[in-house]
Parts: structure tokens; sequence; C-alpha cells
């Protein structure tokens, strides 16, 4: 009787043992699945907040957007009004010498003469109505062709109008006292052109200006010579040899 007892006692402690462990199988299973569940709340939560932190983002992206392009015309105007303030302080401020002036306005003269005879080339037709350049500049801003041609031109002498303008300002600040030297007189007060605009031409615009103009000058000067220097040669070869 006592080892039937014993036999029965182990049996129930080893079937409360099974219970047990399926039990905390149950209970592990039962937490993993609620752990999962929770996971997967709180991502879909976290992805429902990304899309909606995405739409935000694209709204004031394109709030952005068009607060920029608002704003465009209005510093594109400041911009031209500071480039325009800073043109006319640098010709106020006079701080080239009068051979200088002299030698810049002259190039700006040859330069305003070109633009002129060019759009006259393009259209001769308008050679009798337009005796200047002022008189071009003016009938441009209500005659297309006109104003046609003249975008076409100004590629050609890489200029744009803001550097017309800048020549323009130039040209009526100096035209009353400045002298008109050629171009070989240019050479003969040859310096720094580089240097004298470093020194007495703070606005940007003029400062390009003069110094392509500079530029230009000195390329077709030396073009213009390696063309007769060429012709020079040709017409030595053809000499006939003296007897």
């Amino acid at each position: 009787m006592k080892r039937w007892g014993i036999k029965s006692e182990r049996r129930e402690i080893k079937v409360e043992k099974e219970k047990i462990k399926t039990e905390r199988r149950e209970l592990k299973a039962s937490s993993e699945r609620i752990s999962m569940e929770l996971l997967s709340h709180r991502v879909g939560r976290l992805e429902k907040r990304i899309e909606e932190l995405k739409a935000e983002y694209q709204e004031l992206d394109q709030n952005a957007k068009e607060l920029i392009q608002s704003f465009e015309p209005q510093c594109a105007n400041i911009a031209q009004e500071a480039g325009e303030d800073e043109l006319w302080s640098s010709l106020l401020e006079d701080r080239l010498t009068h051979v200088e002036v002299n030698i810049f306005f002259s190039y700006v003269v040859d330069m305003l003469k070109s633009l002129h005879l060019c759009v006259l080339e393009k259209q001769p037709g308008f050679t009798g109505i337009l005796p200047t350049l002022s008189s071009i500049l003016r009938r441009k801003v209500w005659d297309m062709e006109l104003e046609a041609i003249w975008v076409s031109v100004l590629p050609e002498f890489g200029l744009n109008e803001s550097d017309v303008k800048a020549l323009c300002a130039f040209f009526v600040t100096h035209c009353n006292e400045a002298d008109y030297y050629p171009l070989k007189e240019r050479q003969m007060h040859s310096q720094n052109i580089q240097e004298v605009l470093d020194k007495a031409v703070p606005s940007r615009i003029l400062h390009h200006c003069l110094l392509h103009l500079v530029q230009l000058a000195e390329k077709e000067n030396s073009k213009v010579a390696t063309e007769q220097q060429q012709v020079t040669r040709a017409s030595t070869r053809r000499r006939p040899r003296p007897k």
C-alpha cells in the first residue's frame, strides 16, 4: 500500500509539473503574441506618423517654393537697384586720372559706335531713322523687330543689357570733359589696366565692362596685326626675283 501510494504521489507530481510546463509555454506564447501585437501596433502608428510628416513636409516645401517665387521679382529689382547705386557711386567718386578717363572713354565710344553700326548692318532700312545709338535704345522699347535685332547683336560683343547701361552711364558722366584717344595713342599710355580698374573702379559691373572692352580691342588689334603679317609675307613670296 505504501509503495502504491508513493507511486501515485509521484505520478501526481509529474502530472502537476507537466501542467506547470504547459501553462508556462502557453503563458510565454501568449506573452509573445501580445508583444508582437503591441510591436505591430506601434510600428503601424510610427508608419502613420511618418506618412503624416511626409505630407506636412511636402506642403511646407510647396509653400516655400511659392513664397520664393513670389519674392523673386522683388529680389531681382533690389539686386538691380543695388548694382545701379554701386555703378553711379563709383562714377561719382572719380578715382580715375584724366588720362585714364580718356583711355576708357575712347574704348567706350568705340564700342557704342560698333553696336550702332552692327544694328544698321543687320537692318539697313533703319539707317535713315536711327542716326545714333540712343535712337536705337529709345525705339527698341516699342519696336519688336528692332528689339529682336538688338538682342541678337549684344552676344556678338559678349555684352548684355546691364553692360550697355553701364557703358552709357560712363559715357554720359565723362562726355563733356573727356578726350577721344585713337588706338595708337591709347597704346602709348601703356599700363596695367587690370590694376587701374581694381584700384579706381569699385563697381563690379563697370569694372567687368571696361576690362572686357580693353580685352576685345587688344584681341581685335592682335588679329589685324596677324592678318597684315600674313599679307606681307604672301606679297613678298610673289615678288619676281631680280635677274
